[in-house]
Order: structure tokens, then C-alpha cells, then sequence
């Protein structure tokens, strides 16, 4: 299986100063071997969830690839503010 980080994942992680690459390296090498061993983030089976340091990625299955196209802070104090 091929493994696909999308661009908006890279730029989040680069905009925030975190480095993840031996955790990552990991994960997708994981992922490569049995891409269905992290929990369903909804009732379809394709999509799934894993978390490093406190960040969720989200990633979704399609065929022949896996594609990591979401992440977000877990626990996060930021509030918005609405006027």
C-alpha cells in the first residue's frame, strides 16, 4: 500500500514547528502492514484516526492507498471568540 500525506497536513505541522518524523515513520509503516488497526473516526470503515503527541490525523482508505488528510490539535484551549 502506498501511503499520501496530504499538503494541508504537511503545512500544519511546518506552520506549528513540529516535527514528527520518527513517530510518523512508524505510524505509516504500521499503516502499510494492516491499515485498519487504528479506530473509525465514523460508521465507515475507510476512515480512521490515529494520534501522535496530541495532534489527531485522520486518514482514509482507498484501495490501493492511504491518504492522510486531516489533522487537528486534541486538547486545545484556544476559544473563539464570536461578536
Amino acid at each position: 500500500m502506498k501511503v499520501i500525506i496530504d499538503e494541508s497536513v504537511y503545512l500544519f505541522l511546518k506552520e506549528n514547528k513540529i516535527k514528527l518524523s520518527l513517530q510518523f515513520k512508524t505510524i505509516i509503516s504500521h499503516l502499510k502492514v494492516n491499515p485498519r488497526m487504528y479506530p473509525m473516526v465514523t460508521d465507515d470503515v475507510n476512515i480512521r484516526h490515529f494520534i501522535i503527541k496530541n495532534i489527531d490525523f485522520c486518514y482514509v482508505i482507498d484501495n490501493e492507498k492511504i491518504i492522510v488528510s486531516d489533522c487537528r490539535f486534541k486538547n486545545s484551549n484556544l476559544k473563539l471568540k464570536i461578536k
